[in-house]
């Protein structure tokens, strides 16, 4: 059974590798992306259609969704949920993940990535390049540790949250849903949902709008 990639960008380009790296099964890998016809392939690997055209094609079964975007990558995760395709998760296998954390489906965890001794991380979830999430943190779905990202230990990453390269979130400290931290930013204190907030230490500097986040229709289930 084939595995169909969702999303034929970088970082779409970077899951087929760390795909590739950590299976010894070789298997049958396509793309989707809305730009198809301007991509045609990767290393050879056919970019077939549209995503919409992967709710149909029972082939692929199995999906990953490469999109950075943590809105779209949430709301096409949804559909295909919807759609009966089954998620799977993606680990390099230069990572050093606690065999006592949990990482749930629809994952990637690319190379240098750390993961320690308690720490729970979600569906969906992007942990970066050199990314490290201390014991006993929760990082729940949707959200993304860029590279160089660093948690203290028992942070908490609310669902949807993007945290910029290399920023650093204190121990026991709570960032909202849907919030965004600015890159380099230092997080000391804890921060609302549906907000952006940078600098360091880390201040709110707006609410985000509702063009920034989840449409309606993507939460239901």
């Amino acid at each position: 059974m084939g595995i169909a990639i969702v999303g034929a960008g970088g970082h779409g380009r970077v899951a087929f590798e760390c795909l590739r790296l950590s299976r010894s099964d070789n298997p049958d890998v396509v793309f989707y992306d809305d730009r198809y016809e301007q991509i045609g392939e990767i290393e050879g690997i056919p970019v077939r259609g549209p995503i919409s055209a992967l709710f149909d094609a029972d082939k692929f079964e199995l999906v990953f969704v490469a999109i950075g975007d943590n809105v779209l990558r949430y709301e096409i995760t949804q559909r295909l949920q919807r759609a009966g395709r089954t998620l799977i998760s993606i680990i390099h296998p230069h990572t050093a993940i606690s065999p006592r954390s949990r990482i749930a489906v629809g994952t990637i965890a690319v190379a240098g990535t750390v993961v320690n001794f308690g720490a729970q991380v979600g569906r969906g979830v992007i942990l970066n390049t050199l990314s490290s999430v201390g014991h006993d943190c929760i990082v729940q779905d949707f959200a993304q540790l860029a590279s160089g990202v660093n948690l203290g230990g028992a942070a908490v990453i609310e669902e949807g949250v993007f945290v910029g390269i290399g920023a650093k979130v204190a121990p026991e400290t709570t960032i909202g849903a849907w919030s965004v931290v600015g890159a380099g930013s230092i997080v000391l204190e804890d921060q609302p949902p549906r907000s952006f907030c940078c600098g360091a230490p880390a201040r709110v500097i707006r609410p985000l709008g509702d063009d920034e986040l989840p449409h309606p229709k993507g939460s239901s289930t």
